[in-house]
């Protein structure tokens, strides 16, 4: 999930995104909409963007530093904060503990940056364990959700685009845009392509309100 919300390799083909704006941005300008295949895509990006932008307030209780908190802050900002430091020991956590000091300066709480890195295991506790677990369902359906705008935004050019040399056995190939003449653009073509021959594996759910009306 933060890799999914994380900016590409600057060293990368393309600038520097995130890969959910990525395919936001894909839903304003597509190239392979047919008679508006993009518009599943585009509303589930749109919903998940909106839901992951949206402020909370946290009750949050601080032992390390003997402190009761309110903390408002973004969805997408607890969830990138707890995928860092999942990934991470503290002596990579330097980072995180600045973003977790300008939270709670913004609630008029001053720490020292050795708190900050006390509070860590706090902050991953009452964020991922209680409330990122409440929310993991919910996140589940947006992304398969995303998932399946993908697979009929893309239908009409795999269509289009698929050739089959013969039946038995089964032998074909993609008739790639002209637009497409870079090598490994072409690659990405027909990985793209044969992702999109079946359906996706999990069906669409619709995960229960209950799940949805705290945080």
């Amino acid at each position: 999930m933060v890799d999914f919300l994380s900016v590409t390799d600057k060293k990368g083909p393309i600038k520097p995104t995130s890969y959910l704006s990525g395919v936001r941005a894909i839903t304003t300008n597509p190239c392979f909409d047919v008679g508006g295949s993009v518009t599943e895509l585009r509303l589930a990006t749109d919903e998940f963007t909106n839901w992951l932008n949206q402020m909370i307030s946290v009750d949050v209780w601080l032992p390390a530093i003997d402190t009761q908190a309110i903390l408002n802050l973004k969805r997408v900002e607890f969830i990138k904060i707890c995928g860092d430091i999942s990934k991470h020991n503290v002596l990579r956590s330097a980072g995180v503990a600045e973003d977790i000091k300008s939270l709670l300066a913004a609630s008029s709480i001053t720490i020292e940056l050795e708190d900050a890195l006390l509070v860590l295991s706090d902050f991953y506790e009452r964020f991922h364990t209680d409330i990122l677990n409440y929310h993991g369902s919910t996140i589940a359906e947006f992304l398969n959700n995303i998932r399946w705008g993908l697979y009929h935004y893309l239908q009409p050019e795999f269509q289009r685009s698929i050739v089959w040399e013969r039946d038995n056995p089964p032998f074909y190939r993609y008739d790639v845009p002209p637009t497409i003449v870079n090598r490994f653009a072409k690659e990405c073509y027909w990985e793209l392509m044969n992702e999109v021959r079946s359906v996706p594996y999990v069906r669409k759910f619709q995960v229960t309100k209950w799940l949805k009306l705290r945080y």
